[in-house]
């Protein structure tokens, strides 16, 4: 029987994983352009990249609830993980100003997916010695508006739940509070704001991981937004412990990329180096980016993904890698 650190013949175990992502962090190492597209590659966060489960918690009531622990989960279930989730919500209507960006960060999004895989990797490689951002751009083509049709939709998802379940949850904890005048805050956190905050985090990782599976499902096969889902969803589903390493590994080195923006924070910050701790940031964020593409490239194959490579009826032939000029 399996476990969370697997058999050692599993295909994809915790020591299997860990490999995968020491290659792929090898791999993105060396200083280049093509971690731009990494500054904006997904990660496997809460919101996915936006704020709009926080804004709409604070809508509906949630954030001045108390001051306490149910403003602490509502912050918590706002939380965005990515530069480019928290620049386009930063500040009401930025969603609308920065639209055309849209086209540019998913085509870069799709590329960076479909340049990942080992194999388009090594051929880019054996063409001009290492994929570059032309290179991720080329690869992107035809797939932005895809890219961006499954990023919505999975947003959609997170924010129905929200409506479901949150919406009524803050309505009766606030009639709880009234009618005790707030002598039952931490009754209504326990009872209430707690299950419900733990149930969402792991709806929403779930529908994370579902988004990097289905994003290098398209950028493989170039299939539909609604078959990526589903294809990504069979994965998913397919060994929960499978992927529970897969997310934990790539939450590790989260944790590693965050510990290492706050130390450059804490040094540089007190001497007033603002532009050089920014640009460090971006280094740091765009190095994990990538890192996380080749990751969950390796980790899609291994947990039984599909690839026009397994020669499969019905699945488009793979798209060659993207050609030098």
């Amino acid at each position: 029987m399996s476990s969370f650190s697997g058999l050692a013949d599993e295909r994809w175990s915790l020591a299997r994983a860990v490999d995968a992502l020491a290659g792929a962090a090898r791999r993105a190492g060396r200083p280049g352009l093509i971690w731009t597209a990494g500054t904006v590659y997904p990660t496997v966060s809460l919101a996915l990249g936006t704020a709009w489960p926080g804004k709409l918690l604070e809508a509906l009531g949630v954030l001045p609830l108390a001051h306490g622990p149910a403003a602490a989960g509502a912050a918590v279930a706002g939380a965005s993980t990515d530069v480019f989730g928290s620049l386009l919500l930063r500040e009401q209507g930025a969603g609308i100003l920065l639209a055309p960006i849209l086209f540019l960060v998913f085509r870069l999004v799709a590329g960076l997916a479909r340049v990942s895989s080992p194999q388009a990797w090594e051929e880019v490689c054996g063409r001009t010695g290492r994929p570059r951002l032309r290179d991720v751009w080329r690869a992107g083509r035809g797939l932005t508006l895809s890219a961006l049709g499954m990023w919505l939709m999975l947003a959609l998802m997170i924010l129905g739940v929200v409506f479901l379940f949150v919406g009524p949850a803050a309505g009766l904890g606030r009639l709880i509070l009234g009618a005790s005048e707030g002598t039952l805050e931490w009754v209504v956190w326990v009872v209430i704001f707690g299950p419900l905050v733990v149930v969402m985090t792991l709806y929403a990782m779930v529908v994370s991981v579902m988004h990097q599976l289905a994003l290098h499902s398209l950028a493989h096969n170039r299939r539909g937004v609604a078959s990526a889902l589903i294809h990504a969803w069979r994965i998913t589903r397919n060994d929960p412990w499978a992927t529970a390493r897969t997310i934990v590994v790539d939450l590790v080195l989260y944790l590693v990329i965050l510990g290492a923006v706050l130390a450059v924070d804490r040094v540089l910050g007190p001497v007033g180096t603002g532009g050089l701790a920014t640009f460090l940031f971006l280094c740091l964020s765009g190095f994990m980016g990538v890192t996380r593409a080749g990751y969950w490239a390796r980790a899609y194959r291994a947990l039984g993904g599909l690839s026009p490579d397994d020669n499969v009826p019905g699945l488009t032939p793979s798209a060659p890698a993207p050609a030098a000029e």
